[in-house]
């Protein structure tokens, strides 16, 4: 048998290779409406591997079309977000000049006609040291300011008078309640005259060179300034008294709770004609 195999070989390989045709050919041979053997092998393996590439495919794509998408609305969202930081910039804006153009106002209705021309300003600082000797405001030597005109609230009550150094944009003013402070005033009701003292350390002033024998002094009495520095016109409202004490020396103690707010010094009035100067 073997020897039969031997001695015949060629033509056994040539008769497997044409069974093996003929059975591919069958394979391929339409079966009616029916797919072949050999499509439907062909789909059998190649479709789920099909789903699985066309899966990976979509699903890539939707993850790509999200990305895009929230892409964009992170960069609207940033835009929306500078838009409303810009805007909440502008309010803030508005709103503090409308502050200020009502401060102004207000300036302007109560001093008006009363005190001669003067320049709003806005404090923007404090004596680093103590807060009752000076402040910082926002004009200077451009503006017409200069050393000892006298400032004073949006109430028309005594704050101080410029001292130097004056800037070309900022000056500093010399608090009533400062040590150096010095002002000529008078009780508006008994008329006694004395200078108007700053007390550094506890925020107030004191009254000085009222003789101890003058009676005509009471507590509560309103003191105006009188105009003989020549710093401060007459009749600006500085005080009032509210202790006198008297003991062995030549003067009376007299303590003075000045006008001077300090919870609404934001804006100021520089009195810009020295007592005496022609308009």
């Amino acid at each position: 048998m073997s020897r039969f195999l031997k001695d015949n070989r060629k033509i056994l390989i040539l008769a497997g290779l044409l069974v093996g045709q003929l059975a591919i050919v069958s394979l391929q041979v339409p079966l009616g409406d029916q797919p072949s053997f050999f499509e439907r092998g062909v789909f059998f393996l190649f479709a789920p591997l099909e789903r699985v590439v066309h899966g990976v495919f979509d699903g890539a794509g939707r993850i790509w079309s999200r990305y895009i998408y929230l892409r964009h609305v992170e960069i609207q969202n940033q835009e929306m977000r500078d838009e409303l930081f810009h805007l909440r910039q502008e309010n803030i804006l508005l709103r503090n000049e409308l502050v200020r153009l009502k401060d102004i106002r207000d300036i302007e209705g109560v001093l008006g006609g009363k005190t001669g021309p003067f320049l709003v300003a806005s404090v923007i600082g404090l004596d680093a040291a103590n807060a009752y000797k000076s402040i910082v405001i926002d004009k200077g030597s451009r503006d017409g300011l200069k050393a000892n005109m006298a400032v004073i609230d949006r109430n028309g009550n005594l704050v101080g008078r410029v001292v130097n150094p004056v800037s070309l944009r900022e000056s500093m003013v010399q608090l009533v309640t400062d040590d150096n402070s010095a002002v000529n005033v008078r009780s508006a009701k008994s008329g006694v005259l004395g200078q108007l003292a700053g007390d550094v350390k506890n925020g107030r002033c004191v009254l000085k060179y009222v003789l101890a024998s003058d009676e005509s002094l009471a507590e509560g009495e309103e003191l105006i300034t009188t105009g003989y520095d020549k710093i401060y016109p007459p009749g600006i409202k500085a005080g009032r008294v509210v202790s006198i004490v008297a003991d062995s020396s030549l003067f009376q103690k007299i303590e003075v709770r000045p006008y001077l707010n300090f919870r609404d010094l934001s804006r100021v009035a520089v009195l810009t004609r020295l007592p005496g100067e022609r308009p």
